[in-house]
């Protein structure tokens, strides 16, 4: 039997090579693209591995070397994830970092397994993160020692700006969408269709400026926002409008059937919508959700242009350093690192939800 496989694949690849040696510039055009793939990996791993300083060896060797200086991480990876919060304090976005994740993790393994908890407790328990985060972060309560917002820096703000801006903005996102899919309240209707189109046509720097420099001059006298508080909410009103239009999208995708059984039976649109439409709706719409989501987590490091410093500020702040200063790109792979890796989680949770979206609709077939 093995014989047999082996002769099937190399039939196979005998196959394949008289078809390349039959079109001569597509087979030249492949060995070179092979060719330059494997120079591009060759000088990626020599710079990395090779060539490279170990984490452990002394900072002077890397003056010398013509690889990466892993000692920089070793030195400043600390540095870049939490920036110029207290260092002996720093236990605090630690936890609150771990925490966020948690959540986040957890939120996905949910979404994947299709079992979910109680939703109020679900959302209660967000709601808790939430607060401890800020908690955390701010201090003066229960002993912990107070810390101004201008040193929140690193990887705690990008995961409370990113994960807290998210969570809050899919539920907005799905009323904004159920309120301009129903056409029985006109101006409902249109509210929520001009509230979304204008969102969508205004770029994000402009609505960040908006909420930090104008929204707090419409408050009372005597009344002040965090400069944190004021992104968060511009980034939810700007990213539910987003989460809006993929939730309108699965809505629309719908057989108009779903609406009628579910409005012959006695429903409500709002009842029909929480347990008829929306569930379709939103697995229908997860690849487009799933996009939005990793794209609103990597645009929150445009929030550096208001002086607050996410993870890649604090990587350019660590080489800024005059020891460090030929360390720039080790900085950045280290940050990009970090969002390859969990872009990726964010990419393998909507390929697992359209997979076991897929399975449904054959068995419900």
């Amino acid at each position: 039997m093995s014989g047999v496989t082996h002769s099937i694949g190399f039939g196979r690849l005998s196959a394949w090579l008289l078809r390349q040696l039959s079109r001569p510039g597509a087979s030249l055009l492949s060995l070179a693209s092979g060719g330059l793939v494997l120079a591009i990996l060759w000088a990626v791993a020599d710079w990395l591995v090779l060539s490279a300083v170990p984490p452990l060896a002394d900072p002077a060797a890397c003056a010398e070397a013509a690889g990466a200086c892993w000692p920089f991480w070793a030195e400043k990876s600390r540095f870049i994830l939490f920036g110029t919060y207290p260092f002996d304090e720093q236990w605090r976005p630690m936890l609150v970092s771990l925490l966020l994740l948690g959540l986040s993790i957890a939120t996905g393994q949910m979404a994947v397994s299709g079992r979910w908890p109680d939703m109020r407790l679900f959302a209660g328990l967000w709601l808790a993160g939430m607060a401890a985060s800020f908690a955390l972060m701010g201090g003066d309560i229960l002993g912990l020692v107070p810390v101004d917002a201008t040193k929140w820096n690193g990887l705690p703000i990008l995961l409370i700006l990113s994960t807290i801006a998210l969570a809050l903005a899919l539920p907005v996102g799905v009323l904004l969408a159920l309120a301009r899919y129903q056409t029985r309240h006109r101006l409902l209707h249109r509210a929520a269709g001009a509230y979304v189109e204008i969102m969508r046509g205004v770029p994000m720097v402009t609505l960040l400026f908006v909420g930090v420099f104008v929204l707090p001059l419409t408050l009372p006298k005597g009344m002040a926002i965090d400069p944190i508080v004021a992104v968060l909410i511009a980034l939810v009103f700007f990213h539910a409008a987003y989460f809006a239009e993929d939730v309108r999208s699965g809505l629309m995708a719908l057989p108009a059937g779903q609406q009628e059984a579910a409005s012959s039976l006695g429903l409500g649109f709002w009842q029909s919508a929480r347990l008829v439409l929306l569930p379709q709706a939103i697995e229908r719409a997860m690849p487009a959700l799933v996009n939005s989501t990793i794209g609103a987590y990597k645009d929150t490091s445009l929030v550096v242009i208001l002086g607050l410093h996410d993870l890649s500020a604090t990587a350019r702040m660590a080489f800024s350093d005059v020891a460090w200063g030929n360390q720039a790109l080790e900085a950045y792979v280290f940050v990009g690192v970090w969002f390859l890796v969990s872009c990726s989680y964010l990419s393998w949770i909507g390929r697992r939800l359209a997979a076991r979206a897929t399975q449904g609709r054959k068995r419900s077939a």
